[in-house]
């Protein structure tokens, strides 16, 4: 049932932690449930889905029920006569009759893993509505399996065109791999991957994940892995599961699948909004070496030490534009870089990371000459062109085109136009920097400060704000030098722009508690 706002519900089942203690990775459901629900908030469809996590192998009630476009189940299932449930879904025949009405109105079932464990009077629904299972027989509770177990670290193949498999390639993994499952063999099922490695017993037994859609309508996705907390770093294991998840809520899946970034299990609870004042890790990349009428080397420590006087930000250098491909953990990232004379650019792949961490909910603050970037028009580096982003970046310097800039001077910067919590309550201050005019770019933007061009003769924007996405991105076109960030109005600013764009609260910090800190900075400036 797609939500009045255009979401897809997404119930997620977490069954206890099994297999050891807290923290050691294995079978720890409600980890599993967390990470799922933040991976995809962090993806590039996140404006598809919501999620919603019941803990402790509680069943949701028939409100909740009636809203979900899928339910995922991460539990144990009995395993003849040790010490395990059976699995959330299959505890009472009532919840199977429940799924099949959620299915038989379009809705999706998702079993991972251990959830796949049922016996033979649970098999003729467990086929119908799942399509396989690991098969065990209850005899007098031994641990009697027809399925099998082995763990190993070997090559997971993708079968087919299925559109869970998009964007996928073969791909290495260790997992604790269950196989010979009993599958339907009805044509209604589609086998996704196989795992040649693995020492079969029974034809079709390489088989570890499948999709299925049930006679009385709905779908369906299994598959046997999902062990080790720890995969979640592999990209390809993260694009399968989520693209699974999310094509049985009936999600409009991306051409090359869904793109996360891998968040470690310590920055999930503030992917959730589980604790806004949590330290956000800001990304500053600098550079390069090529231009140097814009100083990185000098304003790079300035612009870090005028935003690590909020204790919120932790901020970390780098000039290598590679950090943009692996941006884990990161809450915004500030650019002070532009690929002068660099016709390298950016792989696609970084690219396509860079673009879809904003989209579903990254930071990005651009300023000054960093909406240069990638450019077709920059000198001796054409080739490094993107045109995403300038969907990122919607006033950009072009070259071959009307952008310019007064003569370095001082001028006055007003503020005004619409409210924004990055400006609200900034005066007026001179300032001593490079006033840019004449950007580049068709996309709307409302300005909030302005300053009077001699070349020009009129009133031009220095900074806007949007959203790409659920991403927050703010465009200074200040900052040439050491010179631009001594007017504390301008720090204030680049403080309140990247609290913004990382979703925390903008606080003031004030005049005689800010300067001080940066004095040591200014004097050894050049």
């Amino acid at each position: 049932m797609t939500t009045s706002n255009g979401f897809r519900n997404i119930l997620i089942l977490a069954g206890r932690k099994s297999h050891g203690g807290d923290g050691n990775g294995i079978h720890d459901y409600p980890v599993e449930a967390r990470t799922i629900a933040a991976l995809l908030a962090a993806s590039d469809i996140a404006g598809q889905v919501t999620c919603t996590i019941l803990d402790d192998g509680d069943w949701p009630d028939v409100t909740q029920l009636d809203r979900a476009d899928a339910v995922v189940v991460l539990s144990d299932g009995r395993d003849g006569d040790q010490p395990f449930a059976v699995a959330t879904h299959l505890a009472e025949p009532s919840r199977q009759g429940a799924l099949s009405r959620l299915q038989a109105r379009g809705g999706g079932l998702v079993v991972l893993h251990f959830g796949l464990f049922a016996d033979q009077a649970q098999a003729p629904w467990v086929l119908d509505h799942l399509g396989g299972y690991f098969q065990w027989q209850d005899d007098h509770g031994a641990r009697n399996w027809t399925s099998r177990i082995t763990d190993i670290e070997t090559e997971v193949v993708p079968t087919g065109t299925h559109p869970v498999l998009a964007g996928l390639e073969p791909f290495r993994l260790h997992e604790e791999f269950y196989h010979d499952l009993t599958l339907t063999d009805d044509g209604r099922s589609t086998v996704l991957l196989a795992v040649p490695a693995l020492p079969i017993g029974r034809e079709r037994g390489e088989v570890i994940a499948w999709t299925r859609e049930p006679v009385g309508g709905g779908r369906a996705f299994a598959t046997s892995l999902g062990h080790a907390t720890a995969n979640w770093k592999v990209a390809a294991y993260r694009r399968l599961l989520l693209n699974g998840i999310a094509w049985a809520a009936g999600c409009a899946l991306p051409e090359k699948g869904i793109t996360a970034p891998w968040i470690a299990p310590g920055d999930v609870p503030r992917i959730l909004g589980g604790n806004p004042e949590a330290p956000v890790r800001v990304l500053l990349l600098a550079g390069n070496d090529a231009h140097r009428w814009h100083n990185w080397e000098t304003t790079s420590p300035l612009i870090a030490a005028a935003l690590q006087r909020d204790a919120r930000l932790k901020v970390t250098v780098t000039t290598d534009p590679m950090a943009l491909g692996n941006l884990t953990g990161i809450g915004c990232v500030v650019l002070n870089y532009c690929n002068w004379h660099d016709p390298a650019g950016l792989p696609e792949a970084v690219r396509e990371h860079f673009l879809a961490w904003v989209e579903a909910g990254g930071g990005l603050v651009v300023l000054h000459f960093s909406n240069g970037a990638f450019h077709h028009s920059l000198p001796n580096a054409a080739a490094s062109d993107w045109p995403g982003y300038r969907r990122l970046v919607r006033r950009v310097w072009d070259h071959a085109g009307p952008s310019g800039h007064d003569h370095h001077r001082q001028f006055t910067v007003r503020f005004g136009g619409r409210e924004h919590p990055a400006t609200a309550g900034l005066p007026s201050f001179s300032t001593e920097d490079e006033l840019y005019v004449r950007q580049v770019g068709d996309e709307p933007i409302e300005p909030l400060c302005w300053a009077h061009s001699e070349v020009t003769g009129k009133d031009e924007p220095l900074a806007w704000s949007y959203r790409v996405g659920r991403g927050r991105v703010f465009q200074s076109l200040l900052g040439h030098d050491e010179r631009a960030y001594r007017a504390w109005p301008v720090r204030e600013m680049l403080r309140g722009a990247v609290a913004w764009c990382a979703g925390l609260p903008v606080r003031r910090i004030a005049v005689s508690d800010d300067q001080p800190s940066l004095t040591a900075h200014f004097e050894g400036a050049t």
